[in-house]
């Protein structure tokens, strides 16, 4: 007897629930394929106590007519907007889908359908329906692309010229209006971009860019003249002192020591340069 009594007032409570959905369109009549349709359905229940898996699917087409677009609520109001996908020949009147929702408490909704009038954009009857010839796709004109090529190959030209001018210049004439030690450390930049890490030659650019520096020839005996020509090498002095001292036994000695390797010699070049930006 307790289990008819739950299913009657299941069944009444669902009944109930049912009649208290209110189903409303914002367009009714005078649809054609692709307009959008609108119905706002007033729930019982907050929108938030709907189950989600129980709504319907978005960009799904439901039914024969609509694809449902986008859900959205409001306290008790479920909006949801369709577009129209198909219509037929002639102009009658169509119905939204149904749907049964389900609420986090387990109760069951039914949304009954709203109905709207749709048709075709052809002057169409149930007898010249199929008789109405359709239009053929229209054709693309074929596109001149010649004025378009011509500028790409110019602006292609021009990148290629102008690269070529940069490189000839930062190569070739730039290294000659630059200080000593930007030259210095530019030319251990291609010694080690080229794979020759020639220590002698890294020393020789060293002495050049010294001498440069101090206007004279520099020698280990007569390092005074660099510090009094170039101040700001002052901090660098153990350095550079370390550099000539070495450079002088390699080069001058009877029993000639280890020259410097070209790492060190390439960052004592940066660091003379440093220096001599701040000059």
């Amino acid at each position: 007897m307790r289990r008819w009594i739950l299913i009657i007032s299941f069944i009444f409570s669902s009944q109930l629930m049912a009649q208290d959905v209110i189903i409303n369109i914002d367009r009714s009549w005078g649809l054609l394929i692709g307009d959008i349709v609108t119905t706002s359905i007033v729930l019982p229940v907050s929108v938030s106590d709907i189950d989600a898996d129980s709504l319907p699917q978005l960009n799904k087409r439901h039914g024969p007519w609509l694809n449902l677009q986008q859900i959205s609520s409001n306290n008790n109001v479920l909006e949801l907007q369709y577009q129209l996908v198909n219509v037929p020949a002639e102009t009658r009147t169509l119905q939204t889908p149904t749907y049964t929702l389900r609420t986090n408490a387990g109760e069951l909704l039914d949304i009954p359908s709203a109905e709207f009038s749709a048709g075709s954009f052809l002057n169409a009857t149930e007898e010249n329906a199929m008789e109405i010839p359709l239009r053929g796709d229209q054709r693309l004109l074929p596109a001149d692309f010649a004025s378009l090529q011509k500028q790409l190959t110019y602006a292609i030209a021009v990148a290629l010229i102008t690269a070529l001018i940069w490189l000839v210049w930062h190569i070739g004439l730039r290294p000659g209006k630059r200080l000593p030690f930007a030259r210095a450390v530019f030319s251990m930049n291609k010694l080690r971009w080229f794979g020759h890490k020639d220590v002698d030659a890294a020393t020789r650019v060293m002495h050049h860019a010294f001498n440069d520096s101090a206007g004279t020839v520099v020698i280990y005996s007569q390092i005074q003249q660099l510090w009094d020509a170039c101040p700001w090498l002052a901090d660098l002095q153990p350095e550079i002192t370390r550099f000539y001292q070495q450079s002088a036994s390699h080069y001058f000695s009877r029993e000639p020591q280890q020259n410097a390797d070209f790492d060190s010699l390439i960052k004592l070049a940066r660091a003379c340069r440093a220096r001599e930006k701040m000059a």
